[in-house]
């Protein structure tokens, strides 16, 4: 269980968990009662603080897994030296403490707003909102924007298609191979590379199962982030602005509450993508599962034994990788 790969999604839980704890109980409380905000000014700005730093993290945290999974698959001699656990542990920790820097600059503008009447006054205290009610910083949510979503977005994104890429043209590489052998071999050695190739069935389907994966960690990523992304700019530059009429209230409501969805949701679907799609995974969480409700603990704990750590991208990947750098090399230096 002590490998680089589940420390990064030890770390992703930790994000998702803090993101739960710091935004769902005052999110729940706004669905009976949205205006006004009665938690106070210091609250405000903890939960920002925290909320903006498991933001991060998590951001980070998903990229640096992703540029784990880009070696492991392109490069898998040079992950033995690049995924060792001693620098997996040092990488997050200073994830954490970016994401904690990082994350000053945006809490310290947030406060209570109240709407403002034509000649500057407070209309009313009924609609009193936590988000941002200082420009300390210009343009620094902006900035955030293309750190934490536009750049990592970027990233991921090449990084997948290089490795669709390379699982794409090594799969060639063996159907290639596996032909090539049948065309050099009599009639009567044939059925031995048929049976042979038979065994690469499981192997090309783990191959198309990391890249729809792949491609679900793409969309995922976009779908849940970019419509947080888009909301709080529009509370930078146009709820938070010079337009606080009704409807620019109106418009916020709607917009935080369809990017607070996607926002929650995002903790939902990592440990899908990331965990419950191993099947080893499945087999250790069905094992603890059982033992926390008290049921054939004896039969179960076999189970956990033998099922190991890792997850769908993280040992699965690199096998394939390094597979398919021995095929590649194989078919470079025929004897």
């Amino acid at each position: 269980m002590h490998t680089a790969t589940n420390y990064y999604l030890f770390s992703l839980a930790i994000s998702d968990l803090l993101l739960l704890v710091s935004g769902m109980p005052t999110e729940m409380y706004h669905i009976w009662s949205n205006y006004p905000y009665v938690f106070g000014e210091t609250f405000c700005v903890l939960t920002g603080f925290a909320s903006e730093t498991s933001t991060n993290a998590t951001v980070l945290t998903i990229t640096a897994f992703t540029i784990e999974r880009y070696v492991a698959i392109c490069h898998p001699f040079l992950s033995h030296t690049v995924s060792k656990l001693s620098r997996a542990v040092k990488y997050i920790m200073v994830i954490w403490v970016l994401s904690l820097c990082l994350a000053v600059p945006q809490a310290i503008q947030m406060g209570i707003f109240y709407p403002l009447d034509d000649n500057g006054n407070i209309e009313t205290e009924e609609y009193s909102a936590c988000t941002v009610k200082y420009s300390i910083i210009p343009y620094s949510f902006f900035v955030s924007t293309v750190v934490f979503f536009l750049t990592p977005m970027t990233l991921i994104t090449v990084l997948y298609v290089l490795i669709g890429v390379r699982l794409h043209r090594s799969s060639q590489i063996t159907e290639g191979g596996s032909q090539r052998r049948r065309a050099l071999l009599s009639d009567k050695e044939a059925p031995l590379v048929v049976r042979g190739s038979q065994r690469n069935g499981p192997h090309s389907k783990s191959t198309k199962r990391v890249v729809k994966m792949l491609v679900a960690v793409v969309v995922a990523f976009f779908v849940c982030w970019a419509p947080f992304q888009v909301q709080r700019l529009y509370s930078v530059f146009g709820f938070a602005g010079d337009d606080t009429t009704h409807t620019a209230f109106l418009v916020h409501k709607v917009m935080t509450y369809a990017s607070g969805i996607f926002y929650y949701l995002s903790t939902t679907i990592n440990p899908i993508l990331y965990n419950i799609m191993s099947l080893k995974f499945r087999q250790a969480f069905k094992s603890t599962l059982t033992k926390c409700l008290g049921r054939d603990r004896l039969r179960h704990s076999g189970d956990l034994a033998s099922c190991g750590g890792g997850s769908l991208g993280a040992e699965e990947i690199t096998k394939i990788g390094i597979k398919m750098r021995s095929i590649t090399m194989k078919w470079k230096c025929p004897k």
